[in-house]
């Protein structure tokens, strides 16, 4: 294989069964044929002899990744992961460079298709040119050409819309996608060699059951998957690096529709731990709250709970609450872990009641993440992946990143200079910590029990530049070398973006300009200080609009005063932060509205204040996850929070070290505080008897802050004319740099 002169890289997968009659089925082998005497295979191999005049021969080498490592997990359900490797057959779309836009030309077959190992190797006899040329794969297209015969002329966009296939979940061989682009065009007197990478067209769902100690105990009987798409889109609509190839959101097939019966899962063995290998096919996120229960795909988990003879079943969504993952969505070539936590109640009495409900008495940790497809390497027993060859990061100082890193093999790591040399020190092992370079530190850590490392990149200073900086780190593993892009981006997108808030007219509100009550107004006057936040100050933005509604408004229904619920629902869905604040009795459907509003994108904020005991009671009734809140009328005040490894960055930067147990002045004696809030509430304020008992709080996975004393943001606990000068100025300056971060980092 080193002797090929043009690499280029792609990534593969399903079984097809019909293909238009223009295609010219000879040559295909099937899969066992893979092992025939060399002598026969030599004999039928296609060489630049046996060519016309105007063809070229074309072999493409693909290096199919394994899609997970060994786990001590047993498999519930008959396969292994070959089917995700095999390719059975494949049709090459040649397209033609004109005119600056590739135009569709003819499609080929892939012949002798051959598979040694981790490689698959194929070879196709195609039209001479010396143009460039784009070339895409479809792998195991099942149905996809039995109707659909691409036109000479087509656009890229035209034939990718059109290519897709029935998929009903059958364990068979996967439907996959790649691209590759050549420039010099093929030539017709010698080999043409090219190395591809194609995307698996269809997500993975593995199930694992990791009880913790308050769980009750609990036996898997059955898995089922509602509502999947019964077609797919075999290539995907965004532009894919043909390099690294990866998807960062659904491609939908237009003749798809929801499967109105569930796929059932073969469970073969009693109690499994874990039940992997389940695959669907794409699907959009959705927002409406009643979509999200009668539209959306989900799984639906049946078992014996706590000793019971009769099965019970409980739902769980696509909603890792991830900032690349809204509620819902399903993304090709990734893989999401289920990982049951806790089950503590039974669920629905039949599977479909399960479906149609909001997901209730079992928790499950969902992980999302895309295969290592993108850079695997294989040698006998031993191999080594890594998630991404580019790391960026924000501007701001603190900032961090990881990659995964999936190996058998011990691996060293070690920063490079601008020409590509190493330098400096080289660290190996787990929680090793290179030293900086002028921008970046990075540690190395390891899941328990698990080959997966991960390499934890942090920002060392701000970079308030107009151009990005960029390193790069060497890692080696046993004979493999490869290279990661570090790149803190510069704040150039920030300067003109205004972030949207809106809050309700009552204590505490931010308010229209100016506030309308002056409780608000000293933290207004630290968001709308230049020094604090503009295109010249400690954060870079262009600005805050602030809108605000009644308390009368978010009381509305559909059925009481639709006119004026169907305005305050498109006002808050036009939002970028919701700050609902003391007095605010806001009814069950905004609330719903509000909790779609803010799963429908990881670019929005939710500010929940429960100063009193009815305060957004029907929001919090959906939140109770996040803890208990209960209320006081008494002489006892705040302090800040211990400082943790999870809110050490909002009492540092960006606007400054904020003193250890710095003391809260408190207006009056009524707020709320909550002492059980679980781990993924960070503390910012607790109480200053009681350091359990937080008054000011964050789920930074969910993007909701909790506050317990709308008098927070007055005279008195901040400072009067918009400077940061206190200890609480600089907490809540930075909690609300982290807000805007959450804004706009990742559009």
């Amino acid at each position: 294989m080193n002797k090929y002169k043009n690499i280029h890289h792609i990534n593969f997968g399903m079984k097809g069964q019909i293909v238009h009659s223009i295609l010219t089925m000879i040559g295909l082998l099937p899969f066992y044929f893979f092992f025939v005497a060399c002598s026969d295979e030599i004999q039928n191999e296609l060489t630049t002899e046996n060519l016309r005049d105007n063809e070229a021969l074309v072999h493409l080498t693909v290096n199919l990744p394994s899609s997970s490592v060994p786990r001590n997990t047993t498999r519930a359900i008959n396969q292994t992961d070959n089917i995700e490797n095999r390719i059975e057959e494949i049709i090459i779309l040649v397209f033609e460079e004109e005119n600056e836009q590739y135009i569709y030309r003819y499609m080929a077959t892939g012949k002798r298709i051959q598979a040694t190992n981790n490689t698959t190797q194929f070879q196709a006899k195609l039209t001479g040119t010396t143009k460039s040329i784009k070339l895409m794969l479809a792998g195991n297209y099942g149905d996809a050409f039995a109707e659909y015969a691409p036109s000479p002329g087509n656009s890229e966009d035209e034939v990718k819309a059109n290519m897709g296939t029935t998929f009903t979940g059958i364990l068979e061989n996967l439907p996959m996608y790649g691209e590759i682009t050549i420039k010099e065009g093929l030539h017709t007197n010698e080999d043409n060699n090219f190395n591809v990478k194609m995307l698996r067209s269809v997500a993975r769902i593995d199930i694992e059951k990791s009880l913790n100690a308050i769980s009750r105990p609990f036996v898997i009987e059955s898995v089922r998957v509602y509502r999947p798409n019964n077609k797919l889109q075999i290539a995907p609509q965004e532009a894919i690096d043909e390099v690294n190839p990866i998807v960062t959101k659904p491609s939908i097939f237009t003749h798809a529709q929801k499967s109105t019966t569930p796929i059932n899962v073969e469970i073969k063995e009693d109690d499994p731990t874990s039940i992997t290998g389940i695959y669907v096919s794409e699907a959009n996120s959705e927002s409406d709250p009643e979509a999200q229960l009668t539209e959306a795909t989900c799984i639906v988990v049946g078992g014996y709970y706590d000793g019971q003879t009769k099965p019970t079943y409980y739902r769980i969504d696509f909603n890792p609450g991830y900032a690349e993952h809204p509620f819902g969505q399903i993304l090709r070539n990734h893989k999401y872990i289920f990982r049951i936590k806790q089950v503590n109640g039974s669920g629905w009495s039949e599977p479909d009641l399960a479906a149609t409900h909001k997901a209730t008495g079992i928790t499950a940790e969902i992980e999302a993440w895309e295969d290592f497809t993108t850079t695997m390497f294989f040698e006998g027993d031993n191999y080594f992946g890594v998630s991404s060859r580019n790391v960026s990061l924000g501007y701001l100082s603190g900032k961090t990143k990881s990659i995964d890193i999936q190996t058998s093999v011990p691996f060293t790591i070690q920063w490079l200079d601008l020409a590509g040399s190493p330098i400096g020190n080289i660290i190996i092992g787990n929680d090793s910590i290179l030293p900086n370079n002028e921008n970046f530190s990075v540690q190395i850590q390891q899941d328990t029990g698990e080959n997966i490392s991960h390499l934890v990149f942090t920002t060392t200073k701000d970079n308030r530049t107009d151009q990005n900086v960029t390193s790069k780190l060497r890692i080696t593993a046993s004979r493999w070398i490869l290279d990661i892009t570090v790149t803190q981006e510069n704040p150039s997108k920030y300067s003109n973006r205004v972030v949207r808030v809106f809050s309700v007219r009552s204590v505490g509100s931010l308010g229209a300009n100016p506030p309308s009550n002056t409780s608000g107004l000293a933290l207004r006057r630290i968001l709308d200080n230049p020094t604090n936040f503009s295109p010249e100050g400690t954060v870079i933005i262009g600005g805050f609009a602030f809108s605000e509604g009644s308390t009368s408004d978010l009381q509305q229904t559909s059925t009481s005063n639709k006119e004026t619920y169907n305005s305050i629902k498109q006002t808050l869905n036009a939002q970028d932060v919701i700050y609902l604040i003391y007095n605010t009795p806001i009814s069950e459907e905004l609330a719903q509205v509000i909790l779609a509003w803010l799963e429908g994108s990881p670019n929005r904020v939710l500010i929940v204040g429960t100063d009193t005991q009815a305060t957004n009671l029907a929001l919090l009734k959906h939140l109770t996850q996040d803890g208990t809140w209960t209320f006081n009328n008494t002489n006892n005040g705040f302090k800040c929070a211990p400082q943790t490894e999870d809110n050490k960055r909002f009492f540092s930067s960006p606007f400054g070290i904020v003193t250890k147990d710095a003391s809260i002045q408190r207006v009056d004696g009524i707020f709320g505080l909550c002492s059980d809030y679980p781990k993924d509430v960070t503390p910012l304020a607790v109480s200053n008897t009681d350091s359990k008992a937080q008054v000011l709080g964050i789920n930074l996975k969910k993007r909701i802050i909790y506050h317990g004393d709308a008098n927070l943001n007055q005279n008195g606990p901040l400072s009067s004319n918009g400077t940061i000068t206190t200890d609480f100025d600089r907490l809540t300056a930075n909690m609300w740099a982290w807000i805007v971060e959450q804004v706009c980092e990742t559009e």
